[in-house]
């Protein structure tokens, strides 16, 4: 697989980062522009790498603890190519941006792969082959908070230049909150589904409520997990462009097979929600559905988890990995893996 390790932008900031793309095709004879949803700042570009070199890469990853620490774009710059330019945005100097990719380097040197030697210049292209009259400049700054970073895959797909993450670092931006069960968030989901099946019911077996939201009594983040259950991979194309119809992104398994996240890039008024889309024999997805029958049937089981979700979340304040890590045993010996 291609790989690289990049800070991904949320919606707003990709439609602004859009406007300055359209203003430079505007302006220009000539170009390669980069797709919207394909915007990314890279930390480190791996190249080619196997699966022990892809294992080193996010082991490496492990090693950059960082906390959440904001970024301003403000000025428009280029690399100078005989064959056209490439144009691209900056960032404002950044001692904590700089830090994370020195932690990044040293990491992955220690776990045996090449990373470029260039001075580290953040940036995030905009174009390439790009001839125009343009003139690099200063722009009102405009950014995000960076709490993640991702181990991305590049793929052509059908022509076209396809950006996944593989596997995602970081922590929260606000503490992590576990809450009481509640009823309604079994409505919620209701709601969800009841949205998405008239559009989509064509194409898929049912839509599943899972996770601790679904197991009644059993305390949780607010944030509901639903699997959209498809016969096959084969039906996956077909369903995310409708998908992306309605106006949800496809963010790759972050490394989990069998399981593909979505998420909205519109404005809607449901709680907060985790969307995936399982084919029926992904063992991630049996997982999912054992995991809720169990604790369904074990109501003791269910608040010995949230006990321990919530003695998590106390220790572990923003850092969801670390939470993530704190649960895996229990979860583990539900699912009777060893």
């Amino acid at each position: 697989m291609r790989l690289f390790i990049a800070i991904n932008f949320n919606q707003e900031t990709k439609e602004r980062l859009q406007i300055l793309s359209d203003e430079l095709r505007t302006a220009s004879s000539r170009g390669r522009y980069c797709l919207p949803e394909n915007f990314h700042l890279t930390l480190a570009f791996l190249g080619e790498c196997d699966a022990k070199q892809t294992a080193a890469a996010k082991a490496a990853m492990d090693t950059a603890v960082f906390d959440p620490f904001d970024i301003q774009i403000n000025h428009i710059g280029r690399f100078k190519r005989n064959s056209g330019d490439i144009w691209w945005v900056g960032v404002c100097e950044n001692k904590t941006l700089f830090e994370l990719h020195h932690t990044l380097v040293t990491g992955l040197k220690e776990n045996g792969l090449a990373v470029e030697k260039r001075e580290f210049n953040p940036h995030i292209t905009l174009g390439r082959e790009v001839f125009t009259n343009a003139q690099p400049r200063q722009i009102d700054p405009f950014g995000e908070t960076v709490s993640r970073i991702d181990l991305m895959k590049s793929e052509h797909i059908d022509g076209k230049l396809i950006y996944t993450s593989i596997y995602r670092r970081g922590k929260w931006t606000n503490p992590i909150i576990i809450e009481p069960y509640n009823p309604a968030w079994e409505i919620e989901f209701e709601r969800i589904r009841t949205f998405l099946r008239p559009h989509i019911s064509d194409l898929i077996v049912e839509i599943h409520h899972v996770g601790s939201t679904s197991v009644p009594g059993l305390s949780a983040k607010p944030i509901i997990d639903f699997d959209i259950e498809i016969e096959s991979m084969d039906m996956f194309p077909q369903l995310k462009e409708r998908l992306g119809e309605l106006g949800f992104q496809h963010e790759g398994d972050y490394g989990i097979t069998g399981r593909e996240a979505f998420k909205p890039t519109l404005p809607d008024d449901f709680m907060q929600y985790h969307m995936y889309v399982c084919p029926s024999d992904s063992t991630e997805f049996e997982r999912h559905l054992q995991f809720k029958n169990t604790l369904c049937a074990n109501p003791q089981m269910a608040n010995e988890y949230g006990e321990l979700k919530m003695s998590l979340a106390k220790k572990h304040g923003s850092d969801i990995d670390a939470y993530i890590e704190g649960k895996t045993p229990f979860i583990r010996s539900v699912l009777g893996i060893c």
